[in-house]
């Protein structure tokens, strides 16, 4: 299983966009920025081969017990935005706060969680999350020390089969909606940010906190299923031009 770590670095959520985000949004922009984020890795600066994405529901799971209210409604929220644009299954199914109330689905199984949020103190993070990490605590600290939040996915034959997300429950709540968005888009298979992307939240530079028309067009065109698992970069980029042909005539 293939590992991919995404840092999110939400660093710059105050600085302004660039002028350049006047361009105007065109297919040709979007595929562009397509490549980029889907392909891409800002980090390593390796180029992904191959499309990955989920093919199985994905089942979420908060861990923790202290988090305030809206920390849930966000999660709650954006799922559901991401299942509408996608039409991908995705929803929450464990909670402390759903345990409590005894709303767990009937058939609730903990094992068939395969995308959990940990939301926790920050000195408590490298312990509970250092068995994603080979069990290196020191790399989950230097993911907490240049980062507002982050998450990591795992791959089998490019079919993202786990994911984790990272809140350390220090952040205010203007960051922990801006993390939700960012964190919960990424992990579909849209795990790059670059300041050439925009107007996006896969800009570490911008003040976009909320999904835009961009990315919003980036993940109908990658969940559209005439993209595929796997599928060939290339293919997928003529495949994605034709899609949004169809969505976005013209433009």
């Amino acid at each position: 299983m293939r590992m991919l770590s995404i840092i999110a670095g939400i660093l710059c959520l105050l600085s302004g966009a660039p002028l350049a985000w006047a361009e105007p949004l065109s297919n040709a922009k979007i595929i562009r920025n397509f490549d980029i984020v889907a392909f891409g890795n800002e980090y390593t600066g390796r180029r992904y081969k191959h499309v990955r994405k989920w093919k199985a529901p994905i089942r979420v799971g908060i861990q923790g017990k202290d988090y305030p209210p809206y920390f849930e409604a966000f999660v709650k929220q954006h799922i559901r935005d991401i299942w509408d644009i996608t039409g991908h299954p995705i929803e929450l199914c464990y909670s402390w706060s759903l345990h409590r109330a005894k709303k767990l689905a009937k058939d609730f199984d903990p094992k068939k969680v395969n995308f959990i949020l940990y939301y926790m103190p920050t000195k408590d993070i490298p312990k509970a999350v250092a068995k994603h990490f080979d069990d290196d605590e020191a790399q989950v600290r230097q993911m907490i020390k240049v980062s507002t939040c982050f998450a990591k996915f795992g791959t089998k034959k490019n079919e993202i089969k786990w994911a984790i997300s990272v809140f350390p429950a220090e952040h205010p709540k203007n960051h922990m909606r801006a993390c939700v968005v960012e964190e919960l888009t990424q992990v579909l298979g849209l795990p790059n940010d670059s300041a050439q992307v925009a107007p996006s939240i896969f800009n570490d530079k911008s003040h976009h906190f909320e999904l835009t028309d961009h990315d919003r067009w980036m993940l109908k065109m990658l969940y559209d299923p005439r993209i595929t698992v796997g599928m060939p970069r290339e293919d997928s980029i003529a495949m994605g031009q034709r899609i949004l042909e169809e969505l976005r005539p013209g433009e």
